[in-house]
């Protein structure tokens, strides 16, 4: 059950831009003062939905999995982090295709991007 060729597939992330300048500058005006709690809150949200699918993979449940993604990649989409978008939205697609159990490779590469996602925002933030 060898997810690379899968993986490899959508390993262009990588390439993805990690901010979405426009997405990120609208929710920075929307909210203000409030922003940078806010960009806080989802880092944090962030590392626990990861755990959340990590479980869900160690399980093989696929449902779970896909509510989780769904949920990441709604948030990651508001923010405008690309990378967390395309990879959630990759392990939606897996988690219907009751694969989750496989995407261990995944998960990580999302662990990745939200690592790379929090060092620019917080340098655009000066944090």
């Amino acid at each position: 059950m060898d997810d690379t060729a899968n993986l490899s597939a959508g390993h262009d992330y990588l390439d993805d831009e990690i901010i979405d300048e426009e997405q990120f500058e609208d929710m920075r005006d929307l909210l203000e003062e409030d922003f940078a709690d806010l960009v806080q809150v989802y880092f944090a949200d962030c590392r626990v939905r990861i755990d959340a699918l990590r479980t869900a993979m160690q399980a093989d449940d696929n449902a779970n999995g896909f509510e989780v993604a769904h949920a990441l990649k709604g948030a990651s989409a508001n923010l405008g982090t690309t990378q967390l978008v395309t990879l959630s939205s990759q392990l939606q697609e897996a988690c219907r295709a009751r694969r989750i159990s496989e995407q261990a490779e995944r998960i990580e590469a999302l662990s990745v991007a939200l690592n790379r996602a929090e060092l620019e925002i917080n340098k655009r933030l000066e944090i």
